[in-house]
């Protein structure tokens, strides 16, 4: 099962702003609401949390801590784990 770091926020119908990898491991800002979510991968957002505003998102610092947290529901998973380690790895160069 691969991680999934979409959070409560993939029900959110109105506009917000999440961390997310793009294809070059860096960390972007995206603009989505929940019907957007089935457009990106749910283990390439960087963390749980969701912004009102762009700037908010760019300026809030990042958290690694969601990433260990949802990796512990997943014992055993070398996919998750391997997925963890690239946020995290994108995490720290971003900081």
């Amino acid at each position: 099962m691969p991680l999934d770091m979409t959070g409560d926020a993939r029900h959110e119908r109105a506009v917000h702003y999440r961390r997310y990898l793009d294809r070059n491991d860096k960390v972007v800002v995206i603009c989505v609401q929940d019907f957007d979510y089935h457009d990106y991968l749910a283990h390439r957002f960087v963390d749980l949390a969701a912004f009102d505003t762009e700037a908010e998102a760019e300026a809030a610092p990042l958290r690694p801590d969601d990433v260990v947290q949802q990796t512990k529901g997943l014992h055993g998973d070398s996919l998750a784990f391997v997925q963890a380690l690239r946020l995290l790895q994108a995490i720290r160069e971003n900081r």
